[in-house]
């Protein structure tokens, strides 16, 4: 079948002045949001950031830690007794800006580490879906519990717990990646 001339004209005309809609998905606006004292959860934020996109934010502390251990361990024992969570420094990313927002940090104490609470305690998620990711040394213990109990107005998601010998080891890979392309898809975040 051959069109004529004036048919392929008219045929040009209105697909150059159609609305352009796209049917596909937009990809989801993703915020991976993480604290590190010794370098693990780092270490696991970027590699989900890497494979699920979006930006990175490092929960800022206004007083850094005493990079002495036992100091360290010290104050965050005390303010998680007391409720006396350490002040961030600077403005907080606002949850509305994102559809998904990953949220980790190390085991302190079998509960999650005061910077992280100090994060969650300022942050109304606003019916976000929430997935957290966390490193242990010994075991997980609370972590999820106390974490889904901080976290205000969010669709908790399913967590990664990483135990901070694999990641140092580098056995956190494949974990890490499966729970993330798990939340990931077409239809953007799903439940983990």
């Amino acid at each position: 079948m051959q069109l004529s001339r004036r048919t392929m004209l008219t045929s040009m005309v209105a697909v150059a002045t159609a609305p352009k809609w796209s049917f596909a998905a937009e990809a989801p606006r993703t915020l991976v949001v993480y604290y590190s004292y010794m370098g693990h959860t780092k270490s696991v934020a970027e590699k989900i950031r890497t494979l699920v996109g979006g930006g990175l934010f490092e929960i800022p502390m206004a007083n850094p830690y005493p990079l002495d251990l036992q100091r360290m361990a010290a104050q965050s024992k005390y303010e998680l007794e007391t409720g006396e969570l350490p002040p961030l420094l600077g403005d907080l990313p606002s949850a509305s800006d994102y559809d998904l927002i990953l949220v980790g940090g190390p085991v302190w104490w079998n509960t999650v580490a005061p910077p992280v609470m100090s994060f969650l305690e300022k942050t109304d998620f606003m019916g976000r879906k929430v997935g957290l990711f966390g490193t242990y040394a010994l075991a997980p213990a609370r972590y999820e519990r106390s974490f889904a109990a901080q976290t205000r107005n969010a669709v908790i998601l399913s967590s990664l717990m990483i135990s901070e010998f694999d990641v140092e080891e580098r056995r956190a890979d494949s974990a890490i990646s499966s729970w993330a392309s798990q939340g990931m898809s077409k239809e953007g975040p799903q439940a983990l």
